[in-house]
C-alpha cells in the first residue's frame, strides 16, 4: 500500500468483514434455519417423477413424505445447535459505535473522539432509519408473511443491557467465533 486512499481501503475491509458482514452471515441464520423445516441440511430423495409410486405416496400425504426425506430428529437438532452458536452474541458484547467501554484513552491530537462520537450519532440514525422503515406500510418486504421486522443489520448502538443471546440485531465489535 502507498497511498492514504490504500489504508483507508484496506481498513475499511477488515472492519467490514470483522462487523457487519459477519453480523449479516451469522446473526440471523437461527431465526430462519433453526426450524428445520425452513432450511433442512439434507434431503435423502429426489422429488418424485408424476406417475411413480413414490409420487402416489407423497400427494397422498405431503407432510409425512416431506419428513420421512429429510434430516433425521438427530441431526436437525446437531444443526439448530451449531446456527444457535453461531447466531449467539456474547454477554459481554461490544456493538459497532458505542463508546461505552471502549478505550478513549487515545492520542486525541487528530479529532479521534470527535470523530467516534459523530459516527456514533449516526449509527443512531441508521437505527431510527430502520425502524421508520419497519413501520412503513408502503414499502414492500420490510416484514414478510410472518410480520418479522428487518432487524439483521440494525446497528444496536444504544443495547447497552449486556444481555447477549439471540436478538437477531447488531453489529458487533468483533467476531465472537
Amino acid at each position: 500500500m502507498e497511498t492514504k486512499e490504500e489504508v483507508v481501503e484496506a481498513v475499511t475491509t477488515i472492519i467490514w468483514i470483522g462487523s457487519a458482514h459477519h453480523a449479516a452471515v451469522n446473526f440471523g441464520q437461527y431465526a430462519y434455519g433453526g426450524y428445520m423445516p425452513n432450511l433442512p441440511t439434507m434431503s435423502r430423495q429426489l422429488i418424485p417423477n408424476k406417475g411413480s409410486i413414490e409420487y402416489t405416496e407423497m400427494v397422498g400425504d405431503l407432510y409425512a413424505y416431506f419428513l420421512k426425506t429429510v434430516s433425521t430428529p438427530f441431526q436437525a437438532t446437531l444443526v439448530m445447535a451449531i446456527l444457535e452458536i453461531l447466531a449467539k452474541h456474547a454477554k459481554n458484547e461490544r456493538y459497532v459505535g458505542q463508546i461505552d467501554g471502549s478505550t478513549l484513552e487515545w492520542d486525541d491530537e487528530n479529532g479521534i473522539a470527535e470523530a467516534f462520537k459523530k459516527f456514533s450519532s449516526r449509527l443512531v440514525q441508521v437505527e431510527k432509519n430502520v425502524s421508520s422503515r419497519n413501520n412503513n406500510p408502503n414499502l414492500k418486504n420490510r416484514l414478510g408473511p410472518a410480520l418479522v421486522p428487518y432487524t439483521l443489520l440494525y446497528p444496536s448502538t444504544t443495547d447497552l443491557s449486556r444481555s447477549g443471546g439471540l436478538t437477531g440485531r447488531g453489529v458487533p465489535n468483533s467476531i465472537s467465533i
